[in-house]
């Protein structure tokens, strides 16, 4: 008789018979709450552990803590599908006795999991109001980290915490899990969060969170400041310097209304102070040159000295 698949036996004992081991039973556990707050595995992740542990068998055991599964909710629903087929998966689980169980988890998932900023993001906002116990109404506590110190442990910044910080409190709860499927941008989450009426539009898209997101326009871009002008202007300043006369000289000639019409504004404006300074001027004093204030000379269009 040919044993099924996946099955062993042992040889015909002295009487004749054989007999089949008892395979590793998979207990019944349940998730803790820092493992709910960790993404879980897409489809074709779960699929490629399953056959890994088809062919290879459990390799690393299923971490517990408080007597739930603190690491490795992936490879025990993967144990649990192979042993409704009799697949022996040895089955193992080992205990957490580390001083910072967020930690690990962060640790254990992100790096092997490859996660994007957006998802760790969300992870680090849920880390920010996570007390022991399973305590997410925001309060802070003994247990809870800062958003800072979350940002720093997903390595993301502090900006994009609280943005995931609002998708969390504003959001429908689908808006925060395709962020944590990493379907859509943390950004364009918190964007949708805005609106009280997210019921509609996910309507709309029956019931398609992700389309429902893309459908909605872009908030206008913030004005720019006055150091973000700045900072515009001192690149150009450096990107200038890198051009040869050639390009300098090309640049100048294409814009070159634009240079003349700012230089007589820049005359005028000037024109304008020495005008309301010239009555504390002493009578013998020198006129100031035209041209940019605090230069004390203007070139002509051969570039010598006016």
């Amino acid at each position: 008789m040919t044993a099924p698949p996946n099955s062993t036996t042992t040889p015909p004992t002295a009487s004749g018979t054989t007999t089949t081991p008892t395979k590793t039973t998979v207990p019944t556990l349940a998730l803790h709450d820092l493992a709910e707050i960790m993404p879980p595995h897409t489809d074709r992740e779960f699929t490629e552990l399953m056959e890994d542990i088809r062919k290879n068998k459990l390799q690393a055991p299923i971490i517990i803590y408080e007597g739930k599964i603190l690491d490795g909710r992936g490879r025990y629903n993967a144990c649990v599908e192979l042993a409704k087929h009799g697949v022996e998966t040895g089955f193992k689980t080992q205990l957490y006795t580390g001083p910072d169980p967020r930690r690990y988890v962060v640790s254990a998932n992100v790096k092997r999991r490859h996660l994007n900023e957006s998802q760790r993001a969300l992870i680090a906002a849920q880390l920010a109001t996570y007390t022991h116990g399973g305590d997410r109404t925001g309060k802070a506590s003994i247990d809870a980290l800062t958003q800072n110190e979350a940002a720093v442990l997903l390595n993301v910044s502090e900006p994009s915490v609280e943005r995931a910080t609002k998708v969390l409190k504003n959001g429908v709860p689908a808006l925060a899990e395709a962020v944590k499927a990493g379907k859509i941008r943390v950004s364009a989450a918190e964007n949708f969060a805005k609106s009280d009426k997210q019921d509609t539009p996910i309507a709309e898209c029956n019931g398609d969170v992700v389309a429902a997101v893309k459908k909605l326009p872009l908030p206008p871009p913030k004005p720019k400041t006055t150091k973000d002008l700045k900072k515009q202007v001192d690149n150009f300043k450096v990107e200038w310097t890198t051009l040869n006369p050639w390009q300098q000289r090309f640049f100048v000639k294409s814009f070159k209304d634009e240079i003349v019409a700012i230089l007589e504004e820049i005359e005028e404006w000037q024109g304008v102070i020495e005008e309301g300074e010239a009555e504390a001027a002493p009578a013998d004093a020198p006129a100031p040159a035209a041209g940019f204030p605090g230069i004390g000379k203007v070139l002509t269009p051969q570039g010598k000295p006016a």
